[in-house]
């Protein structure tokens, strides 16, 4: 099945205003540099971590909206992975105040948004970069938006993430169990809260192969009208590949493909698309995607490349790190 039978489906999602909200600001560069709670680079015992903010009603322009992504600005580029990653969302009164009891600040209406394990997430330096939500949230515009992050054996680039100086609740240890209360501290992360805007991003890990390791990459932009280019590097030069496309990442995935001959390789989305590209005599290829000008905003799919590549293992192929496209305005 080509991947542009599924163009349609763009126009099924609810059309919304696109927004972007900063809290505190919208520079990525600025701020001090924290590993919680997404880790640190291995040696330290941060790796453990249960975290809670708030984003305040003022801070997301007091209106109905879905969000759909929230980024961070991580203080170097790397690679970023954790055993265990799940964010939860939810609402929380203006006037009540964070409590140093996790579950008061949540109620049974609250949403996971992102749950995963062996989970990568290749991050930028000094830029506002989505960490990859699974499913959607839709703010009231009338309470506080509340945003637990617990995470399972983090490791990320040196020095963590930018972060302001607003209340956070927060527990780490090298190892264990998250307790029922943590500590109250005022070193917040600085966070972009997306509604409904095209983002794209790249998490997981490529498996070796005979020219390298394939690498996914993007070129363009998922927004509505324009043109995104999903570009492979490190295949078999003068050989093919195959561009694959799915709507999920969730369990079963990341699928360690060992069992078919491929150790060491994942795939990380669900198969239900795929094109043959061919590569050039470096082993690049692409996969171009034109947005129709027409479409709604909302439609998520995961993108992946398995290379031929015979000499690599026993099944012939190898497979890339995978991207994760949201299409919006």
């Amino acid at each position: 099945m080509r991947f542009t039978s599924l163009l349609p489906l763009l126009f099924t999602a609810v059309p919304a205003l696109a927004q972007n909200w900063y809290v505190p600001d919208s520079n990525p560069t600025t701020g001090t540099c924290n590993v919680i709670p997404f880790g640190q680079s291995p040696g330290g015992s941060f790796y453990q971590c249960k975290y809670q903010q708030r984003c305040t009603v003022a801070d997301l322009g007091a209106a109905v909206g879905v969000v759909t992504g929230l980024g961070f600005a991580s203080c170097a580029a790397g690679r970023a992975h954790y055993d265990s990653l799940e964010i939860v969302l939810d609402h929380i009164p203006a006037a009540q105040p964070l409590s140093t009891t996790f579950a008061s600040n949540l109620t049974a209406n609250a949403v996971t948004v992102l749950l995963s394990t062996n989970y990568t997430w290749n991050v930028p330096a000094n830029l506002w970069y989505e960490v990859g939500l699974q499913q959607p949230f839709v703010y009231n515009g009338i309470d506080d938006l509340v945003i637990q992050i617990t995470t399972v054996n983090g490791t990320a680039p040196v020095n963590g993430m930018h972060r302001d100086v607003r209340q956070r609740i927060y527990w780490i240890a090298a190892a264990g169990t998250p307790p029922a209360v943590g500590t109250s501290g005022f070193a917040a992360l600085k966070i972009e809260v997306s509604m409904m805007t095209a983002h794209t991003s790249s998490h997981g890990d490529g498996c070796s192969g005979s020219n390298g390791t394939p690498a996914l990459s993007f070129v363009g932009s998922s927004q509505i009208g324009q043109t995104l280019s999903i570009n492979l590097n490190n295949g078999v030069p003068n050989s093919f590949s195959l561009f694959l496309a799915g709507t999920t990442n969730a369990f079963p995935f990341p699928l360690e493909l060992g069992f078919l001959g491929m150790p060491s390789c994942y795939a990380y989305t669900d198969l239900l698309v795929s094109s043959v590209i061919a590569n050039d005599a470096v082993g690049a290829g692409s996969f171009t995607l034109a947005i129709p000008p027409t479409a709604f905003p909302g439609f998520l799919f995961y993108s992946q490349f398995a290379c031929l590549d015979p000499a690599a293992n026993a099944f012939g192929f190898t497979t890339s790190n995978y991207g994760r496209v949201f299409v919006g305005n």
